[in-house]
């Protein structure tokens, strides 16, 4: 019996071993047949330029503001960081680059009151009734931003959000902080050289850079654009002021740098800031007796009016009643002054109101545009669906409004593309405005074997405050840049193999459900 057990032991090893054996022949043959990729790190070359101390001016999308606040991810994402790692790839020659640290997981939004607000998160399922489609924003919990406590003189990447170009230039930008001077901001002053007496092109002029990237202009426009135009405190910045302080900018760091690259100013009106509010509801079932009602009354008066002015170029439009497809309700203060007996022996005043035009095209040839601002407002019932509270010219920006803005915008990148010129060899262009139009346009980015929205859903390439791109959309812009430096010299480049970033290697905007 002993034996048995021996011999049985014995057969079972054999058996073991040769099993082995003709998996381990199985496995050599699928691996000659099939041999995995040799995965190779990436290399490149830096062509005429000299990437050793790249530095990065600009305003929030170069700090990586993301989802409306400053905050860790968002600054190891920045474009300007991304791009930096691709120069650091062997045998581009890119140096160290060093950002201001935020050191906040939700960074700083603002207030409620009560609470510090942090980044934006889009929460899909918003009144938690278990099925996607109501999807909204949430805010975090936040911090306020505290000073940076790193080595000022190794810094790097001297974006600060919401600066306009001007504040490049001057001390003001960081201090002091008192009522009479608008100039100042918080987050350069907490890692400005010297606050109050430093400026942002003078810290990074003292960097002695040898490349960079500007990235100005656009506050200038977007403020104004944010607010509907009716913020008196956001003005469209003259454009020949924006010009000569650009030209400014890149003559003074170009007498450190051999060579940079300047971003053109986006189309504003294309982010889903201005794109992400239907035009169109259908008015919910409960709202609809009452709301008729109320149309009905105030287009008899507008009838009326019509037929007593008929001719004279002062009539009214009506207001819809398809209550399928409602057009929202917005103020229009171009209207002619308008009213009519009320039977009681007074008069009735008809609202200044008009429904928004159900067809205008979201790139170019619109009307107008109404604010991401409003959507709580118009989710909630309180603004645009009836005729007593229409979206008001802050959540709206009309057809003299947007002329205004893409004719500033285009006046500021016809300077731009000319000051490449003037530098040529030097100063490379990277056109911003067709880029986001163009992925507006055709419905999206082709990341390869996806198509990237141009929202801020979870496949989408914007953050959640619908402004600033997210880490994918940084990633584009960081690639885009790549492409131009490594555009032959006769075609704007500057003749580099820079490796492109993979795209889908990084996230969307936070959500969750």
């Amino acid at each position: 019996m002993k034996n048995l057990k021996i011999y049985t032991l014995l057969l079972v090893s054999a058996c073991i071993a040769f099993s082995c054996d003709e998996e381990d022949k199985l496995i050599n043959d699928i691996l000659v047949e099939n041999p995995i990729p040799v995965v190779e790190d990436p290399t490149g070359e830096p062509g005429g330029l000299d990437l050793s101390v790249y530095v990065s001016l600009g305003a929030s999308i170069t700090a990586g503001t993301k989802d409306n606040a400053l905050y860790s991810h968002g600054q190891a994402t920045s474009y300007p960081a991304l791009l930096a790692g691709q120069f650091a790839v062997d045998g581009v020659g890119g140096g160290a680059f060093n950002q201001p640290d935020i050191n906040s997981a939700n960074g700083y939004s603002g207030v409620d009151g009560t609470t510090i607000q942090g980044k934006y998160i889009l929460d899909l399922d918003l009144n938690n009734d278990g099925e996607l489609g109501d999807a909204g924003v949430v805010i975090s919990e936040g911090e306020l931003p505290s000073a940076y406590e790193g080595d000022k003189t190794m810094l790097n990447n001297f974006g600060v959000p919401g600066i306009i170009t001007a504040q490049i230039l001057t001390p003001a930008t960081g201090g002091p902080d008192v009522e009479a001077n608008p100039a100042y901001n918080a987050l350069y002053a907490r890692f400005a050289s010297a606050p109050g007496t430093s400026s942002i092109i003078k810290d990074a002029w003292d960097k002695d850079p040898t490349f960079f990237t500007l990235w100005a202009g656009g506050n200038d426009v977007l403020g104004y654009a944010a607010s509907g135009g009716a913020d008196p405190s956001r003005p469209l910045t003259d454009p020949a002021t924006v010009n000569a302080q650009v030209d400014m900018i890149v003559d003074s760091l170009l007498s450190k740098a051999g060579h940079g690259l300047i971003l053109t100013v986006p189309n504003v009106l294309v982010l889903p800031y201005f794109q992400a509010v239907p035009r169109v509801i259908s008015v919910p079932e409960d709202s609809r007796t009452e709301l008729l009602a109320g149309i009905q009354q105030i287009n008899a008066a507008i009838a009326g009016w019509n037929a007593a002015v008929a001719g004279s170029g002062m009539e009214r439009p009506l207001l819809s009643t398809d209550m399928n497809e409602y057009p929202l309700v917005i103020e229009d203060a171009s209207l002619s002054d308008a009213s009519v007996p009320d039977g009681e022996g007074g008069t009735f005043v008809i609202p200044k109101v008009r429904n928004i035009d159900p067809d205008a095209h979201s790139v170019f040839g619109v009307s107008e545009l109404i604010t991401l601002t409003a959507s709580p407002k118009v989710s909630a019932g309180e603004l645009g669906i009836s005729p007593l509270a229409p979206l008001t010219n802050q959540y709206v920006l009309d057809f003299t409004e947007i002329a205004a803005i893409l004719t500033n915008i285009q006046t500021v990148n016809t300077n731009m593309g000319a000051t490449a010129v003037a530098n040529a060899g030097r100063i490379a262009v990277l056109e911003t405005f067709g880029l986001i139009t163009e992925i507006a346009v055709s419905g999206g980015y082709d990341a390869g074997s996806y198509t990237l929205a141009p929202d801020f859903s979870p496949n989408g390439i914007y953050s959640n405050d619908g402004v600033h791109p997210n880490a994918r959309g940084c990633a584009i812009i960081a690639n885009e840049i790549i492409k131009v430096l490594n555009k032959p010299v006769a075609e704007g480049g500057f003749g580099a193999t820079i490796p492109l970033l993979d795209v889908m290697q990084y996230n969307a905007s936070p959500f969750q459900q």
